[in-house]
């Protein structure tokens, strides 16, 4: 038996290499990162002699973080009082998942991150954590908390638009690259929350129950990609339990894997309020506590307690503080903290703009509706989701507390299974300068656009009422298009939907079916941070899934409709056609708090593929407005058990457009799913260009996890898939 260890070259060389575009074209390669090797080691040596000129006082400042201190301009998550006679700075870190999360200074919002995911472009991600990086040193913050990656194990999850997508390779790879783009702007990132962390429900401590070998392939994996190739200075264990034991006192994640199998030097924070003891907690990993109050356990009188009882070392309390101070020397935020810097929110707003239109994925478009063409147009009716003023956002830490744009409304009407009301989500309409109808209207200046639906600011969640539907029907019936925006709410901290069926409003299933039965040419743009059933899909001419799109959503979603950009984007996650389809809904939907990972290594696309079920879209899926051929598959071995899988990519159609070959493997070993996603590339093809892609595999996304030797077992001979998506298969070896 042979195991694959996954050295350090061979998993940067993992991480990238599927980024070959060409056999003329580099490797991935975002901007030069902030340190090198030689910087690194010196980094170590200044927090060496750091440590060792601090009193135990000092020390202690570092490892507890104040909770929204007055003194933090603006607000924030969290404050780490620095020690100015050796020239350490303080250090306030904020939410920024699309943006300055927990700050009331103005930010710039941008799409959500399962969006980001859906572009399964490296150097978009790169670029996102590098734009709002910048926007974070420029309100004082050093540290960004955005990093969220764990995977869509339950589809309904409340903070699925947080994170990365069903699979552990692309969503790994995209937090990778995100996060060189954070500390490359010498803002301190964060990757989140470590680990088995997929739903809300029982989120103060539930039990995650989790195998090894599940653990290992699956839902540690994206954490373990990240953790070796971007380096994050911190990495932020969660709140729930993991077979047993809660994360933040976990000795063999946050000791065993993170730290030792990994070699991660950073640090580990603890969630806010997710540590629940000291020594435990410090000797188990923990380097940090962030205090929500009113229970905290890394105060300095715990600590001095727990030193005098000899329960934990000085040498553990020194580890921690050295862990931290490295982090700080490494990424610059020591030698160059951040400084009050006026902001370019009209480039935040272009950016946002551009990553929303190569995130969004055309899931439908029968007799080729799309793009639409203006001078054939004489009316349009856009209907629904509050198309005329704003679009969704996410709710929790994940989205913006003062948006540029302004909001729109408030949260009345909002509804969660038995919740209701907003909590800290006061404001999930963001408001567009230059919203959906605004920018259809410009690109068709001689078209008579109308708008129908719901403009009750008070009750923005309502359902619509008969006499809006009624209204809206008229519209779409004297109209040559009718477009029909549909929106999914989610949030942090609501627990999951409970259906994936269209809600908030309530009856937007009914629009959309009455609108379609009154035009033909129906468009539906889904606004949604998770899968959404669509029983009208059938009846529907195109749709688009636009995600939360952010500020810059309305005129990217008018780019879209009329072709001034081509749709790019694939599905990070399934989209299921029943409830009854998901893994995670048992008999009843019902989701336990203390979940079991039954399904083992069957989530997601694996367990439509091991069950046989067909979806109502698949993972990888996302149609253009060209067409793409593939051809010329060829297999190469490599050192250490590495291939390349080499093919060709044609677009044939008459319009330039970009596609994303992945490539698939099947592993033939006991318990392995039929098909695991190991690279992509995202190629950009003019019309009757061709271009030749090749994807690296090193041998490690040809392993599996082997219990008996608990290490990493490679498989020979496993079978090559290259596909447009999941299903879509149009290269294999076998």
């Amino acid at each position: 038996m042979q195991v694959n260890r996954w050295p350090m070259a061979l998993v940067l060389a993992a991480a990238f290499a599927s980024a070959h575009a060409s056999e003329s074209d580099a490797a991935f390669n975002p901007a030069p990162s902030s340190f090198t090797p030689g910087m690194d080691f010196a980094a170590h040596r200044r927090a060496d002699i750091l440590v060792r000129q601090m009193t135990l006082d000092e020390k202690l400042q570092l490892i507890h973080s104040k909770y929204q201190m007055s003194d933090v301009p603006g607000g924030g998550a969290g404050f780490i009082q620095g020690v100015p006679r050796l020239g350490i700075p303080d250090l306030n870190m904020v939410d920024s998942a699309t943006g300055s999360g927990s700050t009331s200074q103005p930010s710039t919002t941008f799409p959500a991150t399962i969006g980001l995911a859906a572009s399964w472009d490296r150097h978009l991600s790169y670029d996102f954590g590098a734009r709002i990086a910048s926007q974070l040193r420029a309100q004082g913050f050093g540290m960004g908390l955005g990093g969220g990656t764990n995977l869509a194990r339950e589809p309904r999850g409340g903070r699925l638009f947080e994170y990365l997508g069903e699979d552990p390779v692309l969503a790994g790879e995209m937090l990778a690259a995100r996060t060189v783009g954070t500390q490359n702007q010498k803002v301190i990132a964060t990757i989140k929350h470590y680990v088995g962390n997929e739903q809300e429900t029982g989120r103060m401590g539930g039990n995650s129950q989790i195998d090894e070998r599940t653990l290992r392939e699956l839902y540690l994996l994206p954490f373990e990609i990240a953790a070796r190739t971007a380096r994050p200075g911190s990495v932020m264990c969660s709140y729930n339990r993991v077979n047993g034991t809660y994360s933040c006192e976990n000795p063999h994640v946050l000791t065993d894997v993170l730290k030792h199998d990994w070699g991660f030097e950073g640090q580990v924070q603890s969630d806010w309020g997710a540590a629940h003891s000291t020594a435990a907690s410090i000797n188990a990993g923990l380097d940090e506590e962030e205090d929500v109050g009113p229970t905290v356990y890394l105060t300095p009188d715990a600590v001095k307690q727990a030193l005098a009882n000899h329960q934990i070392s000085q040498a553990r309390l020194d580890d921690m503080v050295r862990r931290k101070l490295y982090v700080m020397i490494r990424t610059g935020v020591l030698d160059d903290p951040p400084k009050p810097a006026p902001i370019d929110f009209a480039a935040g707003r272009a950016f946002a703009q551009s990553a929303e239109e190569q995130s969004m994925v055309l899931l439908k478009n029968d007799n080729a509706q799309l793009p639409l063409t203006a001078a054939a147009l004489q009316r349009i009716a856009v209907i629904g989701g509050h198309a005329d003023a704003a679009v969704l956002t996410g709710g929790g830490s994940g989205n913006t507390r003062d948006p540029v744009s302004g909001n729109f409304a408030g949260c009345g009407g909002l509804t969660f299974g038995s919740a209701t009301g907003c909590s800290w989500w006061t404001n999930p309409w963001l408001k567009l300068d230059v919203p959906i109808v605004k920018a259809i209207q410009a690109l068709a200046p001689a078209t008579q656009v109308s708008f129908a639906g719901n403009s009750d600011q008070t009750q923005p969640f309502r359902a619509y009422t008969q006499q809006e539907i009624d209204r809206a029907v008229a519209l779409a019936r004297q109209s040559d298009v009718a477009i029909v925006v549909v929106t999914q709410s989610s949030g942090e901290d609501f627990g999951e939907l409970t259906s994936l069926a269209l809600a908030n409003p309530s009856n937007q299933d009914q629009l959309v079916e009455a609108v379609a039965q009154a035009n033909p040419h129906t468009i539906v743009i889904v606004e949604s941070g998770n899968p959404v059933l669509m029983p009208w899909k059938d009846s529907v001419s195109a749709i688009i899934e636009a995600w939360f799109p952010g500020e810059g959503g309305g005129q990217a979603i008018a780019n879209v409709l009329f072709g001034k950009v081509n749709p790019s984007g694939k599905l990070p996650v399934t989209f299921p056609a029943h409830d009854q389809d998901t893994p995670t809904w048992g008999t009843d939907g019902t989701l336990p708090k203390d979940p079991v990972y039954a399904e083992k290594l069957n989530m997601g696309y694996r367990w439509y593929d091991a069950k046989n079920i067909a979806p109502l879209f698949e993972f990888g899926h996302g149609l253009s407005y060209t067409h793409f051929s593939y051809s010329d598959l060829d297999i190469r071995p490599g050192p250490d058990h590495s291939m390349t899988a080499s093919f060709t990519v044609k677009n044939d159609g008459k319009v330039a457009g970009a596609e994303v070959p992945q490539v698939y493997l099947g592993v033939n070993y006991s318990g392995e799913p039929p098909k695991r996603l190991v690279g992509w590339q995202k190629v950009y093809l003019n019309p009757g260009e061709a271009r030749h892609v090749r994807v690296s595999i090193p041998a490690r996304f040809q392993s599996v996890w082997d219990t008996a030797s608990n290490g990493w077992k490679f498989v020979p001979g496993s079978a090559v898939y290259v596909g447009a998506s999941s299903r879509d298969i149009r290269l294999q070896s076998r």
